[in-house]
């Protein structure tokens, strides 16, 4: 299965769901990509005419260039590449429809709502010859890219990690028909906001997760989807790790809603808040130590919310553009999903699951 497919530049890019991501995260990233002569968007796709405008004014996309139906925008042509950021329950149609017209995808996480359907993704994924990737924006801050290149050098093997997602839902957020509050839309905190400490912590630990024990209910709220999960993994290389989820519970007074922490037998390194800083802990005093990261040249003031996605975009996009491979893989965008449908399985059956059976 593909993981390089270089393309001519500027890349011709459209995108499918003009939303709040694509808004706030995405279009931020091509500001600074289309002077390079990386990307150009050139037509997007919502039903929603709000959505379209949000986005074709800024760029004076011409109406014609703007489609309510993503189908009429793939059957215009043009396109090298699509980027999907949809709700999750209609990943997989989304993706289906640009690889049959042979144009490369880009989707947001997760790759689809189960693993039946995301296998089906990368069988035509193969079939058809056409490079496909999925977004985990949060490893590449630049803070995140500090953590793994030290991680590689010299902290050693290793042996104990753990992540905490805490997002504590506002009353006016606990809606049931909101698409990530549903299980037909693919919702649920360990789908949703966990996904991104999933692939962290996995990443920063440097070896797949291979055994999956867990519980995830619905504690907080009258939802159809997870509200709360505790997630037990063991690596591949033995190391224990731990998750820990929630939308009904919050940290404060202090402590941090979002972290992802690895240890060695020597030291530690901890990302806070998805990336946004770095710490060190020295096991000879005990202590944690902030690490002072800088920005990349590229980065402007307006991008650096949504750091991890225009880092992303940025080596990914280069990648095409010289033919190289991209930074995540079709392999990590199923792993992380295993993880997820294992954790679900073994809360069912109450026992540990071999991500390999799946």
């Amino acid at each position: 299965m593909l993981t390089q497919q270089q393309l001519k530049t500027p890349i011709q890019v459209g995108l499918i769901g003009c939303g709040g991501i694509s808004q706030k995260a995405h279009l931020p990233a091509f500001e600074i990509l289309a002077p390079m002569g990386l990307v150009q968007i050139s037509a997007i796709a919502d039903p929603l005419e709000a959505n379209l405008s949000a986005i074709g004014d800024r760029i004076h996309l011409s109406s014609e260039r703007r489609h309510r139906n993503y189908r009429d925008m793939l059957a215009a042509g043009g396109l090298d590449l699509v980027i999907v950021a949809t709700p999750h329950h209609l990943h997989m149609e989304h993706t289906v429809e640009a690889l049959s017209a042979q144009v490369v995808v880009i989707s947001e996480k997760p790759m689809a709502t189960s693993l039946e359907e995301a296998d089906q993704i990368l069988e035509l994924t193969d079939r058809n010859q056409v490079l496909y990737t999925v977004v985990h924006n949060f490893l590449f801050s630049a803070s995140s890219q500090e953590a793994m290149r030290l991680l590689a050098k010299d902290l050693g093997d290793r042996v104990f990690g753990r992540s905490k997602s805490l997002f504590a839902k506002s009353t006016d957020t606990v809606n049931q028909d909101f698409w990530r509050n549903r299980k037909d839309a693919g919702g649920g905190c360990l789908a949703d906001t966990c996904y991104h400490e999933i692939y962290l912590l996995e990443s920063m630990i440097g070896s797949p997760v291979q055994y999956v024990e867990g519980r995830v209910q619905t504690k907080f709220f009258d939802f159809d989807v997870d509200d709360v999960a505790l997630l037990l993994l063991e690596h591949k290389n033995g190391a224990v790790s731990t998750v820990m989820t929630s939308w009904g519970a919050s940290s404060g007074a202090g402590d941090q809603s979002n972290i992802c922490e690895v240890h060695t037998q020597e030291d530690g390194l901890r990302l806070v808040q998805r990336g946004r800083s770095l710490y060190r802990f020295h096991r000879s005093n005990r202590q944690w130590q902030e690490i002072q990261v800088e920005d990349p040249d590229y980065m402007v003031p307006k991008a650096k919310i949504f750091a991890g996605h225009t880092g992303y975009f940025m080596q990914t996009f280069r990648a095409l553009a010289n033919g190289t491979e991209i930074p995540i893989t079709w392999k990590q965008a199923r792993q992380n999903l295993a993880i997820i449908e294992g954790a679900r399985r073994a809360s069912a059956e109450r026992k540990a699951i071999d991500l390999r059976d799946l």
